[in-house]
This record gives C-alpha cells, sequence and structure tokens, in this order.
C-alpha cells in the first residue's frame, strides 16, 4: 500500500493515493483559468481533476499497458466510493443506476 496522503477506496479496497504537493497545477492557476471568461462566485466548485494515480480511465490504461491480460475495473451500481483527504475528512457515496434511460451522446451533435 502506498503512502496514505489523499487516498480513494472503492468497495474497501484502495485504487488511488495521492498527495496535493504533487498537483501539476496550483490552485490560484485553477482558478485563473476557470474565471477565464466566466464569473466566478462564493460557493462555486472548481473540481482539479485527480491526484495521484488517477481515474480508472487512466488506471485501465495503464494497467493494459503493463498486462495485455489486465482486467479493467470500472464503478458499478451498488459500489461504495470512500475519498479521504488528510486533515479535512471523509466523503462517502454508494454508486446507483440512474432510473432513466437519458444518453448524452444521443443528443451529442455531429
Amino acid at each position: 500500500m502506498l503512502e496514505p496522503g489523499n487516498e480513494c477506496f472503492v468497495n474497501g479496497i484502495q485504487v488511488s493515493v495521492g498527495n496535493l504537493a504533487d498537483m501539476d497545477w496550483t490552485f490560484a492557476e485553477l482558478i485563473e483559468r476557470a474565471s477565464y471568461g466566466a464569473d466566478l462566485y462564493p460557493g462555486d466548485v472548481i473540481g482539479s481533476g485527480t491526484v495521484g494515480t488517477g481515474c480508472f480511465l487512466e488506471l485501465n490504461g495503464t494497467g493494459k499497458l503493463e498486462d495485455p491480460g489486465y482486467k479493467e475495473q470500472w464503478l458499478q451500481p451498488g459500489d461504495k466510493v470512500v475519498m479521504e483527504v488528510e486533515e479535512l475528512g471523509q466523503l462517502e457515496n454508494r454508486i446507483e443506476k440512474e432510473a432513466t434511460d437519458f444518453s448524452i451522446l444521443e443528443h451529442k451533435k455531429v
């Protein structure tokens, strides 16, 4: 297991770990970019992207590069996702299937 800092677990299995010190962009730079051509207000939420070992798309891609037999992992209905940020706290959610057949891809302009 990697050294803790900011961790993400799916069903109790650690899938990502990182440290904010390893971010490529500072929060000031993220805010600068997010505010380009847009107004930001107190309470707005800005996502910083993945930290550490990345998202499942990155994890699956790296896994397949290192081992052609790698079994891809994706979030499934019922999965319990826990994110922990050192000195800030823990966020826990359960993945649920949306009760609709809506697809953003069907509305994509060609």
